[in-house]
């Protein structure tokens, strides 16, 4: 997805980016999910290409093969993974949570961000260490994602539904 476009906002305090070169280490990635409009996968961007990010067993497809890139192989269950983008990204567009200010109906996290590098050091900690089983609602990849950015695990899509409900 190296396409040469620029970052554009979009409403949600979510920066939309096709132009890879503005992706810098310790961002809080995501993507949309294929068939579920609503929803979106988040990871932490590491660098050299690589994001570590919660997959749960839904979201681990058991036909494709090893990735040639990176490795990954996509039949390893419910974990935390390191993967290149490409295989974050599953042909979906690259979005990146911005953290300025609290909105939950504009899914913008409550907590400031942390140095960029401590991020980084977070998500691989949590890539030795673990980060529990995945739970939809209490252990998803957001939480993960928003506990490595901000020191506190939230997913601001269970937030907004349990608001909905």
């Amino acid at each position: 997805m190296g396409q040469k476009s620029s970052s554009t906002s979009v409403p949600g305090g979510k920066s939309s980016s096709s132009d890879l070169s503005r992706l810098k280490p310790g961002d809080h990635i995501y993507r949309n999910m294929k068939g579920f409009p609503i929803s979106s996968h988040h990871g932490i961007y590491v660098g050299d290409d690589r994001v570590i990010h919660l997959l749960a067993p839904s979201l681990i497809p058991t036909s494709y093969p090893e990735c040639n890139t990176c490795g990954f192989t996509p039949n390893m269950g419910s974990c935390l993974v390191q993967t290149c983008l490409n295989c974050f990204l599953a042909g979906e567009k690259l979005e990146i949570m911005m953290y300025e200010g609290f909105n939950l109906l504009q899914l913008k996290p409550p907590y400031p961000a942390k140095p960029a590098q401590e991020v980084v050091d977070t998500a691989f900690t949590l890539l030795r260490e673990g980060f529990g089983i995945y739970d939809l609602l209490t252990n998803n990849c957001e939480h993960f994602a928003t506990y490595c950015k901000t020191g506190h695990a939230i997913s601001m899509q269970i937030l907004l539904l349990m608001t909905m409900m």
